[in-house]
């Protein structure tokens, strides 16, 4: 299913094309929390080849040593997340422009979930889920 997704202020754009079996996760770690200013942050992880800008430049933050997060320079909006190995790209879904579109079907890094915060009747993983693409 082809996407499309922008920023808050719409001068970054995206196209991802998402396939049965890709994972969309509710993650909860610190890294995802203060990058967005929310108790967690929802993605779905694609193959690089499914994924491409399609306005306007990203900027980037390498969040740790595997981790790229890219974001409008612009407004700020946290878009999309990739890893030094180039294995995936992680999309925030609420940046979709039809985020109902995917459903998250796990949660991740729960062992640094905020207790305050809802959680989804999903599985959950305590660290990172499996991504295997």
């Amino acid at each position: 299913m082809l996407l499309t997704g922008t920023c808050l202020c719409g001068a970054v754009a995206y196209e991802v094309n998402t396939i049965a079996g890709d994972v969309a996760d509710i993650c909860h770690c610190v890294q995802c929390r203060r990058a967005s200013g929310a108790a967690s942050l929802p993605w779905v992880q694609v193959p690089p080849e499914r994924f491409r800008i399609t306005r306007g430049t990203a900027k980037a933050f390498a969040s740790s040593a595997h981790a790229t997060r890219w974001f409008c320079g612009n407004c700020g909006t946290p878009l999309y997340m990739t890893d030094d190995a180039n294995r995936s790209v992680g999309v925030t879904l609420g940046t979709l422009d039809q985020p109902d579109s995917i459903h998250p079907t796990v949660h991740g890094w729960l062992s640094e979930h905020v207790a305050w915060a809802a959680l989804e009747d999903l599985p959950g993983y305590g660290q990172a889920p499996p991504y295997d693409l």
